[in-house]
Parts: C-alpha cells; structure tokens; sequence
C-alpha cells in the first residue's frame, strides 16, 4: 500500500506543479504517479508468493529444501518491488525539490504534502526492502538490497531538507 501513498503524494505534485507553470515537473510527477498503482499490485502478487512458498510442505528432506529455495527466490522477488518503489519516491522528490522555489506561493503547502506523502511512500517501502532481505540466506544480496535501501533513506532526508528550504525561499518573496 506504500505505492498507493506514493501516488497519492505524485497527484498532489502535479496539481502544485500545474498551477505553477512547471510542465516539466507536472509531466514527471503525472508519470510517476501512472507508475506507483501497478506496483501497489506488483508488491501484493510478490506478497502472495511468499505466502505460496511458506505454505509449501515441508515433511521431507527433498521438500524442506525445495521450499527453502522457493522461498528464498520469493523473498528476493519481494525485495525488489518496494526498493523499485523507493527509487520511484526519490524520483519524485528530486522533482519536488528543484520545483519548490520557484513553486507557487499559494501552493507551497501542497507542494510540502505532496513531499510527505512520497516520504511516507519511500519509509514504507524500505519497511518492506528490509523485512524481506532479513529473511534471505544469500549475505551479499542481503547486504546489497540493505546498501540501496539506507542510500535511498539518506537521499529522501537530503531531498526533504531542500524541499523545506524551497518552501522558504518561495514564502521569502511574498
């Protein structure tokens, strides 16, 4: 459901953009948010196999071992949608970000909520990313999907620091 939040912050993004002449912003945020409701889907079907691969029978030695690499294909799998989402989110800050001097002054608080909600949408997501690379056996993918996921987290706190001071400086010229 974090995509679905991520939508949500993408549509109130291009509604600030469009109402501050940023066609630019407006398409890309108008893009993104086409792109966050498929994965809102996407992150249930990844969900549903994980649940498939846990409700595998686990009796025998052959399928104790076949489950383990069901499930571990499976937790993979589900790793990936939420950390695809939280490049989304970044995506959508950075647009943010660039647009929120320059956005208009009537607009700065939608522009700062759009801002939270893809927030929301990115924190949610790395939720996801870090419940399902804890369950995996490979350490160097484990270790790499945990890498992306704190850079994307370090990237959404800078974005959101210039996002806030964009705010300003467009409440600085009224």
């Amino acid at each position: 459901m974090s995509a679905v939040v991520g939508a949500l912050g993408a549509a109130l993004g291009v509604m600030a953009s469009r109402y501050s002449d940023a066609v630019d912003a407006e398409q890309v945020l108008d893009r993104l948010k086409s792109e966050f409701l498929p994965l809102a889907d996407q992150d249930a079907e990844a969900y549903g196999q994980v649940n498939k691969a846990l409700a595998l029978p686990k009796g025998t030695d052959e399928e104790k071992q076949r489950r383990k690499a069901v499930l571990q294909t499976a937790l993979s799998e589900a790793a990936d949608v939420p950390l695809k989402g939280m490049g989304m989110a970044i995506r959508g800050l950075e647009v943010l970000a660039e647009l929120a001097p320059r956005c208009n002054k009537n607009l700065t608080s939608d522009l700062s909520g759009a801002a939270r909600f893809l927030e929301a949408a990115l924190a949610g997501c790395a939720e996801n990313v870090a419940v399902n690379a804890s369950g995996l056996l490979d350490k160097i993918r484990r270790a790499g999907l945990e890498r992306d996921q704190a850079r994307l987290e370090e990237q959404a706190r800078a974005l959101m620091t210039r996002v806030a001071e964009g705010v300003e400086s467009a409440h600085a010229r009224r």
